[in-house]
C-alpha cells in the first residue's frame, strides 16, 4: 500500500455523509413548514368570498323588497315569506320575525300590526342582520 501524501486535502466520507444528513433533516422541516403555509393560505380569501356572496344575497333581498313596496299591498308578509323559503339564494335563515321597539328601545317581540320585520341569515362562518321596515 501507498503511503498518502501529506499535502492532499479534502473531506472525508464520514463529514460528507454527516453533511447531507444535516442538509435532509433541514430541508425536511422547512418543507413542512412551507407547506403548511401554503395550504392556509386561501383561507382568508375563502372567508372573504362567503362573506362577499351573503352580502349580495343582502343586496337582492333589499332590492326586492324595494321594488315589493311599489307593487305589493302586503310587502313586508310577502317578503318574509320569500325569505323563508330560500327565495333569494344560498343561506341559513337564522332569525325572520317581526319586531318592535319598545319605550326604553329595546327590541320586544311584535304580534299584531307590526312594521318592522327583522331578518338575520348566515353562510358558514358570517351572518348578517337587517331590518326591513313598511
Amino acid at each position: 500500500m501507498k503511503p498518502r501524501p501529506q499535502d492532499q486535502s479534502g473531506f472525508t466520507l464520514i463529514e460528507i455523509i454527516v453533511t447531507l444528513t444535516v442538509a435532509a433533516l433541514l430541508s425536511v422541516m422547512l418543507v413542512q413548514f412551507i407547506g403548511t403555509s401554503i395550504s392556509r393560505s386561501a383561507e382568508p380569501l375563502l372567508s372573504m368570498q362567503e362573506g362577499m356572496a351573503l352580502q349580495g344575497i343582502f343586496e337582492n333581498m333589499t332590492a326586492d323588497y324595494k321594488q315589493l313596496l311599489l307593487t305589493d299591498n302586503t310587502p313586508l308578509d310577502t317578503f318574509k315569506t320569500r325569505v323563508e323559503s330560500g327565495f333569494y339564494g344560498t343561506y341559513t335563515l337564522i332569525d325572520s320575525k317581526y319586531i318592535l321597539f319598545d319605550a326604553s328601545r329595546t327590541e320586544a317581540s311584535c304580534n299584531t300590526n307590526c312594521t318592522i320585520l327583522k331578518v338575520t341569515i348566515s353562510s358558514g362562518d358570517h351572518s348578517l342582520t337587517s331590518l326591513f321596515a313598511r
